[in-house]
């Protein structure tokens, strides 16, 4: 009968980002249903922007305190080595991160190939034919997202223009800067660019303002982790792919659990699909292959909030008021009216969620003339007054 003794379980995941805090979010539920694990979580010294990539700093196992077993991210030959020597003493270790492809480590990682698809089809459904992805140089699981997307463009017979950036130092490489600004600028317009993690996003981001593509109407942009901090202090807010990590962190501990039960590991990794794709500001509109109809979209989702009007979309716009109406409705489906119209009720939508707002501030923030204009618009266009939808939705 194997011992009942508690195990000690190290973890060596960073927390500077969204996908570690997940994991150990759903390692931590596994550790307290089965109340028999003492944990000990090593975060090293993981850094976006500064010398290191992974936890290269991991810290010596104590020989007065050995572990019974370990769930970390491979990240170099070194890191595999280690984890490999630990195996031989016995101690069962489990990858979360996939980022070689030695398959005698069990691994339990994010299906790259569903997050890429769900990427094309979203980036597909806002009307773009012109497709772009930005990677990161030397990993494993980013170079597989790119080439799950680029076989999903192919299918289409488009070719996808590609950009890689260094793991270390990209938001300070005045280099690699000049190199974005030059991608950038060679692109086919209208574009969508799946992006492989969110951290790599503003960068694209701010560099496509700087040089005036407008986002989304001209560039969307998708990244992954759906890292609710990065993704809404963008502007506009990153639109993110939910790759399912608090899932990995709880199927990951119960692989490790059954290793240490003595049961063999599966020869294949455990691929967890992506939740769902959260769609915000950098790709929440439809592509528009006409640089003036951009713009006045652009104004319109900018200024919506405000009094604005037909005419006042028409004066930042070189085009007459006939013309640039035709051409709106051509490329849109709709009148100019109507999208400042869609545009201010979507706006009240997610105002309505937070309690603390008045159904008049939200009037006033979502550019509608009084309460009563409001609440007749609102009712008109969803079928609910404003407070009845108040009532069904909440802070997100």
């Amino acid at each position: 009968m194997k011992s009942q003794h508690r195990k000690r379980i190290l973890l060596e995941i960073e927390t500077a980002i969204a996908p570690g805090r997940d994991m150990l979010l759903g390692i931590s539920k596994f550790v307290s249903e089965i109340n028999r694990w003492d944990v000990h979580h090593n975060a090293g010294s993981w850094s976006l922007h500064e010398d290191n990539s992974g936890p290269s700093h991991i810290e010596p196992l104590d020989p007065n305190m050995p572990v019974d077993g370990v769930i970390t991210r491979l990240y170099d030959t070194h890191s595999l080595s280690r984890a490999k020597a630990l195996v031989e003493k016995g101690i069962p270790v489990v990858d979360i991160l996939g980022d070689h492809s030695d398959s005698s480590i069990p691994l339990v990682h994010t299906d790259d190939a569903g997050i890429a698809q769900l990427a094309f089809k979203h980036l597909r459904e806002q009307g773009f034919t012109n497709f772009g992805f930005c990677g990161i140089e030397n990993t494993r699981w980013s170079d597989l997202r790119g080439d799950h997307f680029k076989n999903a463009t192919a299918k289409l017979g488009c070719k996808t223009s590609t950009f890689s950036v260094p793991k270390l130092h990209f938001s300070k490489s005045a280099i690699y800067k000049k190199l974005t600004l030059s991608w950038l600028r060679s692109l086919p317009l209208p574009i969508g660019i799946f992006v492989s993690c969110d951290h790599i996003a503003p960068i694209l981001i701010e560099t496509a303002k700087q040089i005036g593509i407008t986002i989304p109407e001209n560039i969307a942009f998708v990244g992954v982790n759906n890292d609710s901090v990065s993704c809404n202090i963008c502007n506009p807010t990153l639109s993110s792919i939910d790759a399912s990590h608090y899932e990995i962190g709880y199927r990951s501990a119960r692989l490790l659990n059954q290793l240490l039960e003595g049961k063999a590991p599966k020869d294949d990794p455990i691929f967890i699909p992506p939740t769902k794709l959260v769609v915000r500001g950098s790709s929440s509109e439809l592509a528009i292959n006409d640089p003036a109809v951009a713009l006045a979209a652009r104004f319109i989702n900018r200024n919506a909030g405000s009094l604005i009007g037909v005419d006042d979309v028409v004066k930042n716009v070189s085009l007459s008021k006939r013309e640039l109406q035709r051409r709106f409705r051509q490329f849109t489906g709709r009148s100019i009216h109507a999208t400042i119209v869609e545009t201010r009720i979507s706006m009240a939508k997610r105002l309505l969620g937070n309690p603390e707002y008045t159904i008049d501030y939200v009037a006033q923030l979502s550019g509608f003339s009084s309460r009563q204009h409001f609440a007749k618009t609102f009712k008109a266009a969803t079928g609910f007054t404003p407070g009845a939808f108040r009532k069904n939705h909440s802070l997100r």
